[in-house]
């Protein structure tokens, strides 16, 4: 069922797509298809196009970027088949019956909405997969954070309970590869804002993590992010929606849903001091689970994947067979993840903590320790009070080593707010670790949760967490 957890399609979209009788990857069939995106995801859907006989193009911006390129880019072989690569500016001459974008493509872009206007299809690789799998058993699992652990979480309870299940979408395993899979008796989806923002199936079951600013930069606003979001579970009004009590504003932006079932501190499902509930009976005692989770956000992760559970199979297994299902999850990597220790030092990645709000709860994790936070990455102008206030409100107060761009107006507003908080710049990730391990003497956390993106030149979330283990192991720390 579960392989092991690999870089997501998309790092981390409604309704955008023209009606269309078809749907699915039947639209596909015989068509002129423009496919924008030439990574895994982009190739599936090209895979699955070409054997509907569809005449296919792929699309890239890297197309033709600059005076030196033209438009066309050669091609990229799909089993051995030689499909031409353009750049967008082909989709402006209207010839394509349906544009399937990749997730980082936002449905915004200017040139879809000429594809639109046209009368063409726009749609994704997510869209067609839900419209295909309508009839089967799907849960869907989005959220600003926390969405590949719960989604993991909730296919070892499912799997417990004596179900096949697969796991897959944002994380690891692109939908389009389940197409080719015997059916398996229910799927749990991961999907980004990115990919759920022009569906037009609903899951029958949903679990909504946490709601935060993020992703503006490809949203425009954050109430078209949260209305992107929420879109996925918009088509069914039987929808039956998990929502984190946690989240306030998950709370308010949910209250339509008339199968809404709270969990965390208030709901059936509840966690507190360590201790899950159900219905006021224990559970799961987490302080001496072999869980291989840490911090407060990820025990409520575990109430929402045993809410989705409740809801999707109208029971859970034994405290004794939950408490023997949960050991098999594993360490996500990027995900507060002990890299090595040295001395009194542990070095931790939190790689994948794209926003304040992931910071935040990785802070609060490693509470009362000795903390060295490097942060940083791509500026995409979110709000950092949460995790200004956040600093200034640890003890003992952390260093800070910040990475351009966002690490130096993260500076910038801890010295406006009148913070004494200790911040030092650092222009690469193992000059951070160099400057982190100086700074915290003998004991310790280094912490690694930028709070933001991978910046682009520094490729993804996954290479960027390397270059933090590889400066560790360059420090002589060993894994713990």
């Amino acid at each position: 069922m579960l392989g092991a957890p690999g870089e997501p399609v998309g790092e981390d979209g409604g309704g955008m797509s023209a009606p269309s009788s078809v749907t699915g990857m039947e639209r596909l069939r015989a068509s002129r298809v423009a496919i924008w995106g030439t990574g895994a995801e982009g190739l599936g859907v090209a895979k699955a196009a070409l054997e509907h006989g569809a005449d296919v193009v792929f699309v890239d911006d890297r197309v033709g970027e600059s005076r030196s390129t033209s438009a066309s880019g050669g091609s990229v072989s799909v089993n051995g088949v030689a499909v031409p690569l353009r750049s967008p500016t082909a989709l402006g001459e209207g010839q394509f019956d349906c544009v399937v974008r990749s997730p980082g493509v936002s449905v915004y872009r200017e040139e879809l909405q000429k594809v639109l206007a046209a009368g063409s299809t726009v749609t994704s690789a997510t869209a067609m997969w839900l419209e295909d799998f309508s009839d089967s058993r799907v849960i869907g699992v989005t959220g600003t954070k926390g969405k590949t652990t719960t989604a993991w979480l909730t296919a070892i309870v499912l799997e417990a309970c004596g179900l096949q299940v697969r796991l897959g979408g944002n994380m690891g395993t692109p939908l389009t590869e389940l197409y080719d899979e015997e059916p398996s008796d229910v799927y749990v989806v991961e999907i980004s804002s990115f990919q759920g923002a022009d569906v037009k199936v609903s899951p029958a079951v949903g679990v909504l993590t946490l709601l935060a600013p993020d992703h503006l930069d490809w949203h425009g606003t954050y109430d078209r992010y949260v209305r992107d979001k929420l879109n996925l579970f918009d088509h069914r009004q039987d929808v039956a929606l998990a929502v984190s009590s946690s989240s306030p504003d998950a709370i308010v932006r949910t209250a339509r849903y008339s199968r809404r079932v709270l969990y965390g501190s208030e709901g059936r499902i509840t966690v507190r001091c360590g201790q899950v509930m159900l219905d006021g009976e224990l559970l799961v005692d987490l302080e001496v689970s072999a869980l291989a989770l840490r911090g407060e956000h990820n025990q409520v992760n575990l109430c929402g994947a045993l809410t989705a559970c409740m809801l999707e199979e109208g029971h859970l297994p034994s405290p004794e067979v939950l408490e023997q299902a949960l050991e098999k999850m594993p360490v996500l990597p990027s995900r507060l993840e002990t890299v090595g220790v040295s001395g009194g030092i542990e070095f931790v990645n939190d790689a994948l903590a794209s926003n304040p709000a992931g910071t935040v709860a990785a802070l609060r994790t490693f509470a009362r320790r000795p903390i060295c936070l490097i942060v940083g990455g791509q500026d995409r102008a979110v709000d950092l009070d949460p995790l200004v206030r956040a600093i200034e409100d640890a003890r003992p107060p952390p260093a800070i080593v910040c990475l351009p761009d966002l690490g130096e107006r993260l500076s910038v507003e801890l010295a406006s707010s009148g913070s004494r908080v200790t911040c030092v710049g650092a222009p690469t990730v193992r000059d951070a670790v160099l400057q982190a391990r100086a700074l915290l003497g003998d004991e310790g956390v280094v912490l690694f949760s930028p709070a933001a993106p991978t910046p682009h030149v520094e490729g993804t979330y996954v290479q960027r967490g390397a270059s933090f283990n590889e400066a560790v192991a360059e420090l002589g720390g060993s894994r713990a």
